[in-house]
Order: structure tokens, then sequence, then C-alpha cells
């Protein structure tokens, strides 16, 4: 009546894997992935932190921006400065051009009053006296009490050296009461070249009226006359 009660035991199954009896596990692919990833990432920041360029801090950043910012600043004064360089370069090159312009023109009219000056030369009455210094010329304009001049004086030979000389002058003439006078007038300093002028005024007595007058020059250091000429006034 009673009959015996039956367990239920546990058989595995011969289709059932261990696997399965202890769940799922990863697959070995992602476990691969997920290594190299690790290991990828450690190297890269090996590589940054020993082989790769310095990072800058906050401070080193703005000390080298501000020194960018200088160096920019330098640049563009070197070339505001070197642009005036140019501006004053070609302004000087354009200076210089004309300036040469007028060099040759003054050359050229120097060359044509040299040629005209040997003819005046050429065309002047000789000194009579022969002297190594010669008065080649005078006018006078006499009035009571001095006398007016201008002298044309010239060397003989245009090679000789100039002369540092003393212009004399002794001037004949006539009194308000008809006697006849004589003024010597100390000598001045002249040096004489090539050809020159000179002209001046001699104060006489107040009532000597000049008729005739003799020039004379010297030599400062010899005292030798050099010229010696005689005028009539008229």
């Amino acid at each position: 009546m009673f009959g015996s009660s039956k367990r239920a035991v546990f058989k595995p199954s011969v289709y059932e894997s261990s696997n399965n009896r202890r769940g799922k596990r990863m697959p070995r692919w992602m476990v691969i992935l997920f290594t190299g990833i690790i290991i990828g990432a450690g190297g890269f920041w090996f590589l940054q932190t020993n082989y790769g360029p310095k990072r800058l801090s906050v401070e080193e950043s703005n000390n080298l921006t501000n020194e960018i910012s200088a160096l920019t600043q330098e640049k563009q004064r070197l070339q505001a400065e070197l642009e005036k360089k140019s501006l004053d370069f070609d302004a000087l090159e354009k200076s210089n051009s004309a300036q040469g312009n007028t060099l040759k023109s003054s050359q050229t009219r120097i060359q044509q009053l040299t040629a005209d000056l040997e003819l005046i030369k050429k065309a002047i009455p000789a000194d009579p006296s022969g002297n190594p210094i010669g008065i080649r010329a005078a006018e006078f304009e006499p009035e009571m009490g001095k006398l007016g001049y201008k002298l044309l004086i010239m060397k003989r030979d245009d090679s000789d050296p100039d002369l540092k000389g003393q212009l004399e002058f002794i001037v004949e003439g006539r009194y308000r009461n008809g006697k006849t006078g004589y003024a010597e007038i100390p000598p001045s300093e002249i040096n004489v070249a090539a050809f020159q002028q000179i002209s001046d005024t001699l104060t006489l007595p107040p009532t000597l009226t000049p008729r005739k007058v003799t020039i004379r020059i010297r030599d400062t250091e010899s005292q030798k006359t050099q010229a010696n000429r005689t005028f009539n006034i008229r």
C-alpha cells in the first residue's frame, strides 16, 4: 500500500558544456582588443613623457608670448627703419645726380670763362715798364681831397708764384691857391695773383686836386720794386 518514495537525482547531460554551467565568459578577441588599447596608451604616455616636446607651464607660455610680441614689434620697427633708409638713399641719389649735372655745367662755364679771360688778357695793353708785375689798366675818379681808383694788376708770367706785396701811391696835384703839391699815401698790403682787380679811394689833403699818380708795388720781403707806372689824371 505504501509505495517507496523516489527522489529526483541530478544527472548531467552529455550535451551541456561546463561553460554553460558556470556562466558566459568574455570573448577572447575583446580581451585582446582591450589589452592592446591599454598597452598602446601606456606606450604613448611613456614616449610623450620621456621623448616628446616639453609642455610649458602657464608662466612659461606667457613669457614666450611676450617674447614673440616683442620680436614682432622689433621686426616692424626695423622694417620701418629700412623703408626710411631706402627713401633717404633715393633722395640722396637724386641729389647727387642733380649736383653732378650742376658740376658738369659749372665746369663747362669755367672752361668758357677761362678761354674768355685769356682773350681779354691778350687784348689788354701790356705794362710798358716790363716789370714782373704789370699794372695793365687803371681808371680814376679825381675830386678835391680824394682820388678813387680801379686797377687791373697781372703777373707777366702766369707760372710765377703769387706775390705778397705793398701797394704805394704818390699823388701829384694842385692846391686851391694854384701851387703844386704832393701826397705820399702809406703802403697797403696786397696779394698779387695772375689776374686781379683792386679798387678803393685815397684820402688826400683837403684842398689838393690830383693831376698825376705814380703807382708802385714792392716785394714785402725783399722790398724790390715789382711794378712802377705813372698815370696822368684828366
